[in-house]
Parts: structure tokens; sequence; C-alpha cells
């Protein structure tokens, strides 16, 4: 019964609002339509904000990328007119694979290296390649760590900051009524007095509000 009445009250709402468009009336947002349009515009905002931080942050990565890239083609463009053919291909792909740090021992030693120790690059770029695999691994786990810390972290600290809250918004609720009830005797230095209390001392005063004489509030805060 109940909801054939719901349904009848859906479908007379829906008449009333057809009625009042076919008058010119314009049509009001429900709130659920307000708040979908209102997130979805929040969310155009926050990706064009995001768009934007992350072009500029790509730009720095992107500019420090080719750096590199070029500075190991200019390597390979000395290295060709050093050694000719001895520069094979697969030798050139070693140092377009290299790390920073390979690349700038080979560039400080440009004029001085050997076709051989060149070739150990090959041994150095798969120690490299581990090396890198094992950071990447303790990143991705340090990474994941702090999501779980976090996570953590922040249930924990919203409990105490519930519990603080409360505690800290007991010491108010005690003031103002005690205001009402002493009036200027209860002076500012009393005030500081009960929010500066611990835990018990406020929960006494909490629980003898209409009781508690002036007196007796001036000893439990000594």
């Amino acid at each position: 019964m109940g909801g054939q009445r719901g349904k009848g009250q859906r479908g007379a709402i829906k008449l009333i609002i057809l009625y009042l468009e076919e008058m010119g009336v314009p049509r009001m947002d429900t709130l659920e339509e307000v708040v979908k349009r209102e997130r979805e515009e929040a969310k155009l905002e926050g990706m064009k904000e995001g768009r934007i931080l992350g072009k500029i942050e790509g730009q720095k990565v992107g500019i420090q990328i080719g750096k590199l890239l070029e500075r190991k083609e200019f390597v390979i463009r000395i290295l060709s007119k050093r050694f000719g053919n001895q520069l094979t291909e697969e030798l050139k792909d070693e140092i377009r694979n290299a790390s920073e740090k390979r690349i700038n021992n080979i560039e400080d030693n440009l004029l001085e290296i050997t076709i051989k120790k060149l070739d150990d690059i090959k041994i150095t770029n798969v120690l490299d390649t581990a090396e890198k695999m094992l950071e990447r691994g303790k990143e991705v786990a340090k990474m994941e760590g702090k999501i779980e810390g976090f996570k953590k972290g922040r249930i924990e600290g919203e409990e105490e900051g519930i519990e603080k809250g409360k505690i800290e918004e007991r010491k108010e609720c005690a003031i103002r009524l005690l205001s009402k009830r002493f009036g200027n005797q209860l002076t500012e230095e009393i005030k500081d007095k009960i929010r500066k209390a611990d835990k018990k001392t406020i929960d006494y005063i909490g629980d003898n509000l209409l009781e508690i004489t002036i007196e007796e509030l001036k000893g439990i805060l000594k």
C-alpha cells in the first residue's frame, strides 16, 4: 500500500513538473542533480590543475632525460670517430642503455678510453640493471609501506583527535554552563585552569555542574 502511494506521489510530481515546463516556468534542479554537477565541475577543475602540475613536472624530467640522451649520442659520435668499425652497433646500443653514472665515467675518459674497456660496459650494464631492479623494488616496497602507514596513521590520528576534541569540547561546555551559574565569579584565570585540567578533573566537574560551588571549583583546580 505504502509503495503504491509512493509511486502515485512520484507520478504526480512528474506531472506537475511537466505542467510547469509547458507554462514556461524554469525547472529547478534537484539536490542530487546540483551535487552531481558540482562534483563534475570540481573534478574537471582538479584535472586541469593536475594536468598543469603534471606538465610542469614532466617537462623537468623530460629535460633531464633529453640531456642524457643527447650526451649518449655525443659520446657515440666521438667514439665512432676514434674507433671506426670497432665500435659495433651492439656497443652503441650498450652505450645508449648505460646509466648516467656510466656515461659520466666514459665522458670523463673520452679521449683515453680503450675499446676493450668499452667492451666491459656490457657487464656493467647488467650489474646496473640488477641494481636498478633492486632499488626499484625497494622504492615500491617503501611506497606500499607509506600508503599502508598513512592509512593506519590516519585512523589512529583520527581516533586520537576525536578523543581530544571530545575532552576539549567537554571543557568548553562546562565553562559555558558555569559562566551562567557564577557570572563574573568565574574569572578568566579559573577558565584557563579548567581548559588545562586533566580528564579526571573534567569528568568530576561535568558530573557535578549543577551542584558544585565556586569555592569547591577553585579547590579542585588548584
